[in-house]
């Protein structure tokens, strides 16, 4: 019973120890095959080409702010956000004591060189005619007229100060645009400076969009693209004028783009503009390749001895290739299948559990 017993015991460690040798001499030869199947592609000269594509809207460089020359009384202004002005439109008056002093103060000045002018010209006349009678001298006329001459100049002087305050207390509008604001009230008091209405102009526009991440680090000055507008048929050719980082949104790049000549813009129109970026021929390989480990890019380079993890600077990728910045040279040997579970396959071996 006993000599059985040990038998069996016996037999089941020999089928234990058989069945683990066949499992590990499994596992060396599937990791054999593993390691042969690696698929692997140089890295090779290639142009790339991205597109980038981003909201837009049409404005101005700059508003304009139409503000009150001098304290007064907003009189008659009556337009209102979303109209189109014209160019030298007035739309509005300023009124009020201030106002009407100085218009009378101009207006006196301007009637007593109108005396003066008068009085000047009957002294002339008559100094002229007595001339004619020899009951004059030449410098006596010549006199005459030189008062004739200066109060005529002080009579234009006057006329100008009278037509530029004219001028002055109206509101007029510099250039074509669409109201897009409207500071103040008919009726009301406003100070000197203070903003009355905000026109954006319509003409100088431009197509102005915002970019953030990778796309943003795609776009200079002077890349091309298209600008599509929400409801048209046909998309009008756009280039960057410049490109600003943001101040106050970091990240954040604001490009602005000219249209091609012939294409009028209007202003407050939205749409998408996509743009074309592209390097010249760079370092390329098969996107499959990258590996992103701890916020950096890697790859796995592979020689005669095996896998090597290189860290590299991605560029511009394009239809399953990426250019590479730095970290690889031509011909060079990368995995491109099956990257990620290689680049952590040795994982166990760094992981270190928690206490």
């Amino acid at each position: 019973m006993t000599t059985n017993r040990f038998t069996r015991s016996s037999m089941n460690s020999a089928r234990l120890f058989i069945l683990t040798v066949v499992t590990i001499a499994s596992s060396v030869a599937g990791h054999r095959v593993f390691a042969e199947d690696v698929v692997t592609m140089p890295a090779v000269q290639k142009r790339i080409v991205a597109t980038v594509s981003a909201p837009a809207h049409v404005q101005a460089a700059s508003n304009t702010v139409l503000t009150a020359s001098t304290a007064g009384i907003v009189s008659g202004l009556r337009v209102l956000p979303g109209e189109t002005v014209r160019s030298g439109q007035t739309i509005a008056h300023l009124t009020g004591p201030t106002v009407s002093t100085d218009s009378a103060r101009l207006a006196a000045d301007l009637k007593s060189a109108q005396i003066r002018v008068s009085a000047a010209t009957q002294a002339a006349a008559i100094e002229q005619q007595k001339l004619d009678e020899q009951l004059s001298t030449r410098d006596a006329v010549v006199r005459v007229r030189a008062e004739l001459d200066t109060a005529r100049q002080q009579l234009a002087a006057a006329q100008s100060a009278a037509r530029s305050y004219t001028s002055f207390i109206a509101i007029g509008v510099p250039e074509p645009g669409v109201v897009t604001a409207v500071n103040a009230a008919d009726g009301q008091y406003v100070s000197a400076g203070q903003a009355l209405v905000t026109v954006a102009p319509s003409r100088g526009l431009h197509v102005v969009a915002n970019l953030y991440g990778n796309d943003a680090s795609l776009v200079t000055s002077g890349v091309k693209g298209v600008f599509l507008a929400e409801g048209a048929d046909a998309p009008i050719d756009v280039v960057v004028q410049r490109a600003l980082w943001s101040v106050t949104a970091p990240g954040q790049l604001e490009i602005w783009l000219n249209t091609a000549p012939g294409h009028a813009l209007v202003t407050g129109t939205v749409g998408t503009v996509s743009l074309t970026a592209s390097d010249d021929k760079r370092l390329a390989i098969p996107s499959t390749a990258l590996v992103l480990d701890a916020g950096q890019w890697w790859v796995l380079v592979r020689d005669k001895n095996g896998n090597h993890r290189r860290r590299v600077v991605p560029g511009l990728p394009d239809g399953g290739w990426t250019s590479i910045m730095q970290g690889l040279s031509q011909d060079e040997r990368v995995v491109v299948q099956d990257a990620y579970l290689l680049f952590h396959q040795d994982f166990a071996t760094r992981y270190q559990q928690a206490d």
